[in-house]
Formats: structure tokens, sequence, C-alpha cells
């Protein structure tokens, strides 16, 4: 597996993540980018893939995480049933990608997880702590177009049954998950989020 990004200097970080999202979105894919358990607000911490990187090329500070999964702008009721959500799992407009995250397994065994697994990778992510991120193109594992299809084929088929038993966190299985945005430094780890590697049609991640 060769790195897109090692020790580079923090500026070139963020030509990183503008390639990232030119691959991964559409540039009127609507995305979530801010804090964990801020609100969804169209033309603030939700906007099309374009627009995040024109503030990205003029200097902007991002937030910390992105939802993988591009939105669409109408909203939903909360799951708990209090109100209403701009970027929750009924949110989601196209089922792209799953994300793949390990809570107790070392760096290096999960780099050898990466390095052996036959899933279509589109990227890799250091989230700047101790979990490397995993982007998963889910339209060539299976035809996904809504929210039940996404539960039988990913929640239940590819999570539950191959990826939980192999030690990735269940919590990652919900369409609506976030990552880490690389660029963004963490001052609690003083550490830099991190695109690791990066394909455009999901190749498996192995040197």
């Amino acid at each position: 597996m060769r790195p897109i990004c090692g020790k580079v200097h923090p500026f070139a970080l963020t030509g990183y993540r503008l390639r990232m999202f030119t691959m991964l979105f559409e540039n009127d894919d609507l995305i979530f980018i801010g804090e964990r358990h801020e609100p969804g607000i169209m033309g603030v911490n939700i906007r099309p893939a374009k627009e995040w990187r024109e503030l990205s090329m003029s200097g902007a500070k991002l937030g910390p995480q992105f939802c993988i999964n591009p939105l669409n702008g109408m909203p939903s009721p909360k799951k708990s049933g209090d109100g209403t959500t701009l970027r929750g799992d009924a949110n989601v407009k196209t089922y792209r990608y799953c994300l793949i995250e390990f809570d107790g397994l070392d760096r290096e065994s999960q780099i050898k997880f990466y390095s052996a697994v036959k899933l279509p990778i589109r990227a890799l992510i250091d989230s700047g702590n101790k979990s490397i991120h995993a982007l998963v193109d889910v339209q060539v594992l299976a035809k996904v177009e809504t929210l039940e299809q996404w539960t039988t084929e990913i929640k239940q088929n590819l999570y539950e049954r191959l990826l939980i038993p192999l030690g990735v966190d269940g919590q990652c299985s919900n369409p609506s998950r976030l990552s880490r945005l690389p660029g963004h430094y963490r001052t609690e780890k003083q550490a830099w989020q991190r695109l690791l590697w990066l394909s455009k049609d999901g190749q498996y991640a192995i040197e």
C-alpha cells in the first residue's frame, strides 16, 4: 500500500482534500461538514461539494468530519421522534459509500487488513488518532437505492455477516456515518487527519 501523503507540510493536506472531494463526489452533491453533534443547516454546514472545494481553496477552516454520502436537503424525522434533521440516515440521497473503522485493532494490523481484504476501497483516511477509516464503494458490492436495501445488503450481509466478526466497529454500518476530513488538525491529539490512499475505481488496496 503506497500512501498519498506521508510527512508533508500541513498546507499540502488541503490539496489532498480537494483531490479526494473531486474524485469521490459530484459538484452538486450536498455534503455535511462539521462537528459530530451539530445540526445540519443548509448553506452553513451542508453545501454542494463544489462550494466546499472553493471554500477549501480560499483557505477557510472546515469542520473536522464529513458525511460519507450525499444528502437530499429535505428534513426527515429523527430516529428519536423528537423533531426533524437534515443529516440522518433518511436524508441520504445516494448510497455510494460505507465506512469501515476498527476500535480495538492496532494501526499495523489495520494496514495489514486493508492490504489484504478484497473490498472496493475508494479512500483510506488517517483519523489523527488510533484508527484508519476506509470508504468502500457500495455500488460495486450491491445495487443499493433505498434505506431498506442498505439494511439488507450492507448492514446485514456485509457488516453483520462478514465485517463485525472480523472486529470492525458495528456502529459504522449506517449510511449517514461521519468520517474524518483530511487536512484538519486535532488539537486534542496534536495530530493531522490525513488522506493516506485514494482510488478512482475502488481498487483493492494492495501494493
